[in-house]
């Protein structure tokens, strides 16, 4: 590793509560020879998961954005927000956009100093160290995927196959730093990842190695399982799958309401967000943005004809009324991210659960071993009180995922990695996007304007041009 003097961390801490930009150093002193533990760095892990679970990342609007631009759900005018991006009319000027950016980006920033400290000079175990690298790595990885998913041109027909600017210092040299190509992400997003395994593997024994509220072993495995899918690269998939196949269980249909409703990690979580007072409050969080309660919000509404498209059969839970129910003569999302009353907003983001990674090996081995994809697929259909489906294909597996995963911000981005039309299922929903055709400059949100005024380097997206 690198040799770096040790970094004054009582003064980087500020960083924990106010990163909210690229470049923070103007906060930072560094000093030579003071002595630091294993805890500072620990705060500032956890300052970067506090930047994740802010509703402009996974608190809110990054799952919104894989929901309000698919077949699920749209914005309803409540409010105005989301509308859009419910419209897929986002401009490089939103606000969306930008923070979004913004916050993906100020995600590295705390895990890019951790990994540039020198950990000889660092006191603890060798244990609470290598686990803390792993999830500056994983988080970092994670970030920058995100960041790909939304910005990266890996499924849209305009553009030049560019994905985003990779950072991997919390001052880079390279002020104006250009995007970098689709492949050029996929290697360095699976190369933390790799790094992130190999450090927790040194972990065993760190006092936070099973916490399911920060990145474990099992979560970077788990992100590798999503990366591979999203990318078709299915012998990672596999790979990543198996080291996490039967050390869980999918939840069974009589668990289901009660393991969304509670703020501890259930049995099929592996990694979620932890939540509390302080995150997400009042209209921020995605309790409020599903639903009316007593606030009037609720902008973001399920379409009318949802559950009949979706094809759930009648005795599925996810379907039940503690699941999807009017509200006020509208169609919401009443189970996941319930909380309500003192408690709103409070839910744990889920970010990886077991049932994800089972529909993700399934889809892995479809051409490999279909009658094994087939018992996965029907793994998760069975413990929802669903009938069981005869063949292992991938609409059937793109339709169960639709079904486990709708309103977690997964619909979109299945879509545009196979290239599906993205339907307009209700014609009288308000904002609506219309049907949008596979590889539409659309499916890819534009680089923010500041960015593009800041940075001679950047080039915009397809969709900065419509």
């Amino acid at each position: 590793m690198k040799k770096y003097k040790s970094v004054a961390f009582s003064l980087l801490l500020l960083l924990v509560l106010t990163a909210c930009s690229l470049d923070p150093a103007v906060r930072m002193n560094v000093e030579a020879g003071e002595e630091e533990n294993v805890e500072d760095l620990r705060q500032l892990m956890d300052g970067a998961y506090d930047n994740m679970d802010q509703s402009s990342y996974m608190g809110r609007d990054y799952i919104i954005a894989g929901e309000v631009r698919a077949d699920n759900v749209f914005a309803n005018n409540t409010t105005g927000r989301f509308s859009d991006m419910s419209k897929m009319e986002l401009q490089s000027t939103s606000s969306t956009v930008a923070n979004l950016y913004r916050r993906m980006y100020a995600t590295t920033a705390n895990p890019n100093i951790i990994l540039a400290v020198d950990m000889d000079q660092i006191t603890g175990s060798e244990e609470d160290k290598a686990q803390v690298l792993g999830e500056a790595y994983a988080v970092r990885a994670m970030a920058h995927f995100d960041l790909v998913r939304l910005f990266g041109q890996a499924y849209v027909d305009e553009g030049d196959n560019l994905g985003v600017a990779y950072v991997k210092k919390f001052k880079d040299d390279e002020l104006q730093k250009p995007r970098a190509t689709i492949a050029e992400n996929k290697e360095a997003i699976y190369a933390d990842i790799e790094e992130a395994i190999a450090e927790f593997k040194q972990a065993g024994g760190s006092q936070w190695g099973n916490d399911k509220t920060n990145f474990t072993l099992d979560a970077a495995y788990a992100l590798k399982s999503r990366v591979g899918t999203y990318f078709k690269d299915y012998d990672k998939v596999i790979e990543a799958s198996e080291e996490l196949y039967g050390k869980y269980a999918v939840t069974p249909a009589q668990e289901l309401v009660d393991y969304w409703s509670i703020q501890e990690p259930g049995p099929a979580s592996i990694f979620e967000l932890d939540n509390n007072a302080d995150d997400n409050p009042g209209i921020d969080g995605l309790s409020n943005i599903y639903r009316i309660f007593e606030t009037n919000y609720g902008d973001i509404e399920v379409f009318s004809n949802f559950i009949e498209d979706a094809d759930f059969d009648a005795d599925d839970v996810r379907r039940s009324e503690e699941m999807i129910a009017k509200e006020n003569g509208k169609l919401r999302n009443m189970g996941k991210y319930p909380s309500d009353g003192s408690m709103r907003g409070w839910d744990n983001i889920k970010i990886f659960r077991y049932e994800e990674v089972v529909l993700n090996y399934a889809e892995a081995l479809l051409d490999k071993d279909p009658g094994k994809a087939l018992d996965l697929l029907n793994e998760v259909a069975v413990n929802r009180n669903a009938l069981p489906y005869s063949q292992a294909t991938l609409d059937n597996i793109l339709k169960e995922r639709r079904k486990e995963f709708v309103f977690e911000g997964f619909r979109f981005f299945d879509l545009v990695r196979f290239h599906k039309p993205i339907r307009q299922i209700d014609q009288n929903a308000a904002n609506r996007h219309g049907d949008v055709a596979p590889g539409d400059a659309r499916l890819v949100l534009p680089i923010p304007q500041q960015e593009l005024d800041t940075n001679r380097n950047m080039e915009p997206n397809p969709s900065n041009k419509h």
